[in-house]
């Protein structure tokens, strides 16, 4: 009898190990219309761009990449979008775009469109190159993957509708580069703090996220080894000189740069106890940033970003301890995080994996009941959450995360990864079982969601009139327009 009560304790154990939440994150009160804003080119003959980051450049521009290796300028008000630069014709650092590999992320200077200052004309990039040769700034050892580097670039007229390679000088800078020991976990979102102005301290420095190096387990411990960069959001100055090469500066406000002469913390650390940190945002109205780290077995979490912060990988993963949890205290726990099983109850696909990206908090949109939500998701999946920065308690677990309802232009209930697969049925490419799902960056008042399968930007717009009212008005219309054109036939 006691050895079926261990067995039956075991199995509770276990079982609530790998479902702590068991309750699904349900629909939530609030729908938006789904509807198509751009298009991305193929990477070449029928493969969809693999979208990463949608971000404006200071004059409003917006701009998308393609991991494989090209950026690309989007018109004012969608369409096709124009190529702007592609790194493959840059054959110092070849592109790596296997897996989670390739052109991961840009950026531009605040000061890219301000004539006579000194980050006038300047953007960055970040991707994984072939080109190992050259001495890495950062290398955690073992093996080597591949490098990924960050490159400053650099125009003469920042209002040019494609990248011109200056007259004089070369057209990029090398800023950093790291050794990749692993092929996943590297490099991330690469972002200046929207909210900061010309006059605050945080104004010109760029974020970094950085993976823990990869495998699973974290075998090199970098998470919490915050003397080397991995595993951690950066925050640097690219214009600066005192970094580890002299092509940066470390930024004298992090928490890890005034502890010298203390020498097991690295300057370069915003916030470290991380695994693998591709994406990050901020509420334009606070200024609060907001950290997605993707799990491993168990929890995708949701971090508050906390200058000097340590959110405990290896040792744990979201609030739970890890087989690796040494009792170590002072770690920050997730505001928001939910778990690999049961995530919803009808997911759109029988995909086992798991794995968080996260956009910014939503203001001004328009949409109604959106201002204050913090929107997230699953990218596999490509199901959207949300999650209310004004009024939840931030204090982790799943309870304050809602699915995000969305509708097609004929108002009908849908997921992501349907619109995914009708847009490639209709090109006659396979069905996808994965999105993809990414969010647009500092774009407020807008949402726009993209994905690695279609080649096709998204946005989030307001739903004109509820549920099933709109669905018998809209074909009214269309036969009230008729009659106006019968008898209107040149307005």
């Amino acid at each position: 009898m006691l050895k079926w009560i261990l067995l039956l304790s075991s199995i509770s154990s276990v079982t609530w190990a790998m479902d702590p939440f068991p309750d699904p994150i349900v629909p939530g009160d609030i729908t938006v219309r789904v509807q198509d804003y751009a298009t991305v080119p193929d990477s070449f003959s029928d493969a969809p761009a693999r979208m990463s980051v949608l971000a404006p450049d200071p004059s409003g521009r917006l701009f998308v990449n393609d991991q494989r290796g090209a950026l690309y300028r989007i018109p004012d008000g969608g369409g096709t979008a124009q190529s702007y630069l592609d790194l493959r014709d840059y054959s110092a650092n070849p592109v790596v775009s296997t897996s989670e590999a390739g052109f991961q992320s840009f950026a531009f200077h605040p000061e890219f469109a301000t004539a006579g200052a000194v980050g006038y004309g300047l953007f960055y990039t970040m991707h994984s190159t072939s080109n190992t040769s050259v001495t890495p700034d950062f290398d955690p050892g073992g093996a080597t993957s591949f490098h990924s580097v960050l490159l400053e670039w650099r125009i003469e007229d920042h209002s040019a509708n494609t990248y011109v390679e200056p007259t004089t000088g070369s057209p990029f800078r090398e800023v950093l580069r790291f050794d990749q020991p692993f092929g996943n976990h590297n490099t991330g979102l690469i972002a200046f703090n929207p909210t900061a102005a010309s006059i605050d301290s945080d104004f010109g420095n760029l974020y970094v996220a950085v993976g823990d190096g990869g495998s699973g387990n974290d075998p090199q411990e970098n998470g919490q080894t915050l003397s080397n960069p991995y595993g951690a959001i950066l925050r640097i100055d690219p214009l600066g000189t005192n970094g580890i090469n002299g092509q940066y500066g470390t930024v004298a406000d992090n928490v890890f740069a005034q502890d010298a002469p203390a020498a097991n913390t690295l300057a370069e650390i915003y916030a470290g106890g991380l695994r693998n940190p591709q994406r990050y945002g901020w509420d334009p109205v606070t200024g609060e940033m907001y950290i997605a780290d993707i799990g491993q077995n168990v929890i995708e979490e949701i971090d508050r970003g906390v200058n000097g912060g340590n959110y405990g990988w290896r040792e744990r993963e979201g609030s739970l301890p890890t087989a690796n949890d040494e009792g170590t205290s002072g770690f920050i726990d997730p505001v928001a995080e939910y778990d690999h099983t049961n995530v919803v109850t009808d997911p759109p696909t029988t995909i086992g994996n798991r794995a968080i990206t996260v956009g910014e908090v939503a203001r001004g949109t328009g949409i109604d009941g959106l201002d204050g939500l913090l929107l997230l998701g699953d990218f596999p999946t490509g199901l959207i959450f949300t999650l209310d920065v004004d009024s939840d308690p931030l204090d982790g677990g799943q309870s304050g995360l809602s699915e995000l309802r969305l509708v097609d232009d004929a108002f009908d209930d849908v997921r992501l990864l349907d619109l995914i697969n009708d847009a490639r049925a209709a090109r006659g490419l396979s069905a996808s079982s994965r999105a993809d799902l990414r969010f647009g960056f500092n774009t407020p008042g807008q949402v726009f969601i993209l994905n690695k399968r279609d080649g096709i930007i998204r946005r989030l717009s307001a739903v004109p009139l509820p549920g099933s009212f709109a669905l018998l008005l809209v074909p009214l219309l269309g036969l009230v327009r008729s009659g106006i054109a019968r008898n209107n036939p040149h307005p």
